[in-house]
């Protein structure tokens, strides 16, 4: 009721071409959300809190630092509220999207040449995510110089893809407990993503929740690896964007 009362507020038709109407203010809104600074809204906060109280002078916790605990929960919220943000604009995409669909029989472009249709619906959040991912890696308020991305996609993956989450995650185990490194673990897990999704595909294989794996997931998981490939390249593994 409320999401029809939205679209008859914006005049938007109920039919397909209210999918394109609808989508590209979705992205954008994916982006805007991805590119939130929560990293140094909270570095603000915590600044400005050290300075009301003349007993809190260092800005960074170690072992054995009353500020320590504090330091964990600020990277804490700073990996959360990104994830946070970027599920809250994919699920708007999904019902915004999914009201403004006569019937529910609008399918995605790539599901139309495909057969494993995926409704329109989907295919807006899923890019509306991938687009909140771009926001946290290069976010425009910041000259394009971002952070890794890494939250907006774990919270992607873990929503719509588990599967593909999971063996990434098990790549990124099986490379890190032999090189000891962040950053080539992450970079070698990604390609197993993209031929993971075009297993899962082949194969029909299905989560017990999630997106339908199909053409759709397996673009849309190539692209998110590549993008979360060339970000992470030459920069130090951290999931947090600048402070």
């Amino acid at each position: 009721m409320g999401l029809a009362l939205l679209l008859a507020l914006v005049d938007v038709p109920r039919n397909a071409t209210a999918v394109g109407v609808l989508a590209g203010p979705l992205v954008l809104a994916g982006y805007l959300a991805g590119s939130v600074p929560f990293a140094y809204l909270l570095s603000r906060r915590r600044l400005r809190r050290q300075l009301d109280e003349p007993g809190l002078t260092r800005l960074s916790g170690s072992e054995g630092d009353p500020g320590a605990g504090s330091g964990v929960r600020r990277v804490a919220w700073a990996v959360a509220l990104p994830a946070a943000a970027t599920l809250a604009a994919t699920t708007l995409a999904w019902h915004l999207t999914l009201a403004a669909t006569p019937g529910g029989n609008t399918f995605s472009a790539v599901g139309i040449f495909s057969n494993q249709a995926v409704g329109a619906w989907v295919s807006v959040a899923l890019w509306t995510g991938m687009a909140a991912v771009v926001g946290h890696s290069a976010p425009l308020w910041n000259r394009f110089r971002g952070g890794s991305g890494l939250p907006p996609a774990l919270a992607l993956g873990a929503t719509y893809v588990p599967m593909l989450l999971l063996v990434a995650a098990g790549a990124y185990l099986a490379v890190f407990g032999a090189t000891r490194s962040s950053r080539t673990a992450l970079l070698s897990s990604l390609p197993v993503v993209a031929v993971a999704a075009y297993v899962t595909w082949l194969a029909d294989l299905q989560a017990g929740w999630g997106v339908t794996n199909g053409p759709e997931v397996t673009l849309w998981a190539t692209v998110m690896a590549a993008a979360l490939f060339a970000r992470n390249l030459h920069r130090p593994f951290s999931l947090l964007e600048p402070a």
